[in-house]
C-alpha cells in the first residue's frame, strides 16, 4: 500500500469578469458543458455543504466517480471544495481544492490550488494536474466562443 502527497497550482486568465467565471462554476448546466466527459453523469448542488458528483460513461469500464463537497464559497471570489475520486469503487484520491478569482484588467485571473493524497497507485499526481488543466482550458473555450 502506497501513499503520495502532492500540491499543484494552475493559473488561467479569462477575457470575462469574475462574475462570469464564478457563474460558470455555480450553474449546473454551464458547468456540465466544460467539466464533464461526453456520456458521463453530473449533478451539482452549489452551496456550502452541497455536493457535486461526476461520473464517467457507464460503458467505459473504469467506473470513475468524483464526489465533492463545497466547504466554502465567497461569491465571485473563492470556491473551496474537498473531494474523492474512485475507480470501480476503489478510493484513488482525496483532495482539497481552492479556486481564487481576481479581476485582472478586463478579465479574470483564476488560480487553482489542489492538495491531494494519492492512494496505492490508482492515480498519479501528474495525471490529476494534466486533467485539471484540460478542464480549465475547456472553460476558457467557453469564454472565447462568446
Amino acid at each position: 500500500m502506497t501513499v503520495k502527497h502532492a500540491t499543484f497550482t494552475l493559473e488561467r486568465v479569462y477575457p470575462v469578469s469574475p462574475e462570469r467565471v464564478f457563474a460558470a462554476w455555480a450553474d449546473p448546466a454551464a458547468k456540465a458543458g466544460w467539466f464533464t466527459v461526453p456520456g458521463g453523469g453530473h449533478s451539482l448542488d452549489f452551496r456550502v455543504g452541497g455536493r457535486e458528483v461526476t461520473s464517467g460513461p457507464p460503458d467505459d469500464g473504469k467506473g470513475m466517480v468524483f464526489d465533492a463537497r463545497y466547504e466554502d464559497i465567497a461569491e465571485n471570489e473563492r470556491i473551496v471544495y474537498s473531494g474523492t475520486l474512485s475507480a470501480n469503487d476503489v478510493l484513488a484520491t482525496v483532495s482539497v481544492t481552492t479556486v481564487l478569482l481576481e479581476a485582472e484588467g478586463d478579465g479574470t485571473r483564476l488560480t487553482l490550488i489542489e492538495q491531494g493524497t494519492f492512494l496505492d497507485g490508482q492515480e498519479e499526481p501528474s495525471w490529476r494536474e494534466q486533467g485539471t488543466g484540460t478542464w480549465l482550458d475547456n472553460l476558457g473555450k467557453v469564454f472565447s466562443a462568446v
